[in-house]
């Protein structure tokens, strides 16, 4: 798969824009896209010297930010399900939750912003804080090291379980077929376990046996794990029928792979620990309840949005996110707007965008350490790169779309279109390009 599209990363940019498209492809699920945009491009960066870090956050900003966005997706489901119990505890029955899961995408100012932020930053070139030195070392091995550092790695990474011995002729569809299965099967796996149990629902109130509602019932995490087992055995019947390995060595191959998210595995098992015992404590409920009252309406849904950045980043979960905050904010919402639609809509949306800060930024998130196994970026580099960015897109989306919308000085439009312009500002501002000459840098 690296041989065959390294036409396209003939440079950074191109490199990054490439990430952007296929973590945009795999929009269905948050899980699929970061493992498979970090595991099939990652071979790629040093060809182009693009840092790791950087990759990893433009792959980790889009597998999340997107999966939460699209009404066809793993995450579509959960949003419906908390819109549908506010619409339980405030009286409206007749209301449709998808149709106000639509309405909530135009009020998710902090992912659009987060998105807008990526393409931007790709199509700029520029870079500031931990970013821009990351993004300096891997262009420094492109002007003086590469060679050596190449031969390093090489020599290095020769005696690997996992390395392909010299010689063994290197073919597109080896890694494009299996790669290829893993999404179509999770794809159709996750469609075809949502029908099952909306099969076995009751025939009263069953949903209608569609697309949108066999993801809202899907599993997607059962799914990938047959997609991925498709993935393999698909990849062992390919190196099987072309003689390049014997069963013997593809089975090595297989028991070492399971070896290399040995550890990761751990660390995802302890962050849901820990996750766990913030919730136990009630850590994010006495933040969200002392924070609730007591404020005009325009200030409400920024309200919302930095309560759900606290608890997101505390909590390292979305979903238990959501959970928490939609409970208090629908009757608040409902209360404090007049009942208004609209205003329920803008802290709804508040809700579900602001809960996404977490999932992008958060070290103990499940998506941060999926990003880091399937990127090979250290957890504390990941951190110490994204936090920064992801921090200004949120306050960027706290002031320029909840409050100037909540001020009336704009619509949702209006807002989004207040966001992209000061993030460009910020680009112009505190950007410089990494590979600019060393005495502009003094």
């Amino acid at each position: 798969l690296a041989s065959l599209v390294r036409g396209l990363f003939t440079s950074r940019r191109k490199g990054l824009f490439s990430t952007i498209s296929l973590g945009s492809l795999i929009f269905f699920d948050d899980y699929s896209s970061i493992l498979i945009v970090g595991n099939s491009l990652r071979p790629l960066l040093s060809a182009v010297r693009l840092s790791v870090e950087k990759f990893a956050f433009v792959a980790h900003v889009m597998g999340t930010t997107l999966a939460s966005l699209s009404p066809v997706s793993s995450w579509v489901g959960l949003q419906i399900g908390y819109i549908a119990a506010v619409y339980q505890q405030i009286g409206w029955t007749h209301a449709d939750p998808f149709i106000g899961f639509l309405q909530t995408l135009r009020f998710r100012f902090f992912p659009l912003s987060v998105l807008a932020f990526v393409v931007l930053n790709a199509a700029s070139g520029r870079d500031f804080g931990p970013m821009r030195a990351a993004e300096a070392r891997a262009a420094a091995a492109e002007e003086g090291e590469a060679a050596a550092e190449e031969a390093r790695e090489e020599e290095a990474e020769a005696p690997g379980a996992l390395d392909p011995t010299p010689g063994t002729p290197l073919r597109a569809v080896n890694a494009l077929l299996p790669f290829g299965m893993v999404m179509g099967a999770s794809f159709l796996g996750m469609v075809m376990g949502g029908l099952a149990h909306i099969g076995a629902l009751p025939a009263l109130g069953r949903p209608a046996a569609n697309l949108v509602n066999a993801l809202r019932f899907a599993d997607s995490v059962t799914a990938l794990l047959w997609g991925s087992v498709a993935g393999w055995l698909t990849s062992l019947t390919l190196v099987l029928s072309q003689r390049l390995l014997s069963l013997s060595e593809a089975m090595d191959a297989w028991t070492n792979g399971i070896k290399e998210v040995l550890e990761p595995t751990l660390v995802l098992l302890l962050a849901w620990a820990l996750g766990e015992v913030i919730r136990d404590v009630g850590t994010a409920e006495f933040i969200a309840t002392s924070l609730q009252a007591g404020l005009p309406a325009w200030s409400l849904p920024a309200l919302i949005s930095l309560i759900c950045y606290v608890i997101s980043f505390a909590c390292g979960s979305s979903f238990g996110t959501m959970g928490i905050v939609f409970p208090l904010v629908g009757p608040l919402a409902f209360s404090v707007g007049g009942g208004e639609a609209r205003f329920l809509y803008r802290c709804l949306g508040a809700t579900m965008g602001g809960a996404i800060f977490g999932n992008v930024c958060s070290p103990i998130s499940d998506t941060t350490i999926l990003t880091t196994l399937a990127t090979r970026c250290g957890l504390a580099q990941h951190m110490r790169t994204t936090i920064p960015y992801t921090a200004i897109a949120g306050l960027v989306a706290l002031v320029c779309g909840d409050l100037a919308v909540g001020l009336g000085l704009c619509g949702a439009g209006g807002g989004i279109v207040l966001c992209v312009a000061a993030l460009l500002g910020v680009q112009l501002a505190l950007g410089r390009s990494p590979t600019r000459p060393q005495s502009d840098a003094q």
